[in-house]
């Protein structure tokens, strides 16, 4: 391990960001995913470290160490995961929904859904037809201003996206995922909150010969809201009355995506209508 350390101090969510690594590959595998979000150091809220050797690799949070992981590789879901838990504690009044974020003509569209449904994947594709990146897997919400904040990491596909959505050759490829950097995008990502227009909640089915979508009423649309929520319990009425809310304000869809530029079709000329 080396003994001198980078430092790379970010902003999310207006909250300061600052990660020493110590070795080559978590210091380059930071810079393809969070270093389009460099500002001046400063002092800040949350400090990480991680350390990585050629077999081993840690992630230490404030002093603590939180895992140790055989490959260096590794490390980098756990600390995007334990981010996203600590950006929660940082920003309470946010409504965070496990959801890909896309934004066209400043309106902001959320795609809440587990992991393996393909969000990602679409998001990645709808930004191939001009669309904006704010963000593949958190969409922070204020329930008040009805807005959604920008968590613009590196796009991460678990495996490369089908033609004609290939992945640009500046990917990085980690054993378990590939690693879009915002440099590669048509256009700068989202920097800051964008109105929220519509919700769409995907799931990929392959033996499905063409996409579908349904609209869906409030109540449908709060429940979904609600199971895709990570911080309910900092909300009133244990996060329900923050979705119910959001989900009476906006209109909202089940999809069922198939081939990706069919459903990217489909989706675009909803968003397009403006209903």
């Amino acid at each position: 391990m080396s003994d001198t350390a980078r430092s790379l101090v970010i902003r999310i969510l207006d909250r300061i960001i600052e990660i020493r690594s110590f070795g080559e590959r978590a210091s380059s595998l930071l810079e393809t995913s969070y270093g389009h979000l460099r500002v001046a150091e400063q002092t800040a809220n949350l400090v990480y470290s991680i350390e990585d050797t050629t077999d081993s690799g840690l992630l230490i949070r404030r002093q603590a160490a939180l895992i140790q992981v055989p490959r260096a590789a590794e490390v980098l879901p756990y600390f995007d995961d334990d981010l996203v838990v600590q950006l929660q504690t940082l920003r309470p009044d946010l409504f965070f929904q496990h959801a890909a974020v896309v934004v066209l003509d400043e309106r902001a569209f959320l795609f809440p859904a587990p992991r393996g449904h393909g969000k990602s994947t679409l998001a990645w594709a709808l930004l191939q037809h001009g669309l904006r990146y704010s963000s593949d897997e958190l969409g922070p919400i204020d329930p008040t201003a009805m807005t959604v904040a920008p968590y613009s990491r590196a796009i991460c596909l678990k495996q490369a996206p089908p033609p004609p959505y290939e992945a640009p050759t500046e990917f990085v490829h980690d054993h378990l995922t590939l690693h879009l950097p915002v440099d590669c995008l048509a256009q700068p990502p989202i920097a800051e909150p964008v109105p929220l227009a519509g919700a769409f909640f995907p799931r990929f089915d392959p033996t499905v010969t063409k996409p579908q979508v349904q609209a869906i009423g409030t109540a449908a649309a709060a429940a979904r809201l609600y199971s895709n929520a990570l911080n309910p319990l900092a909300h009133p009425g244990s996060g329900l009355d923050a979705a119910v809310a959001i989900a009476a304000k906006i209109p909202s869809y089940e999809l069922i995506s198939s081939s990706l530029p069919a459903t990217c079709t489909m989706v675009l000329e909803i968003m397009n209508s403006g209903t």
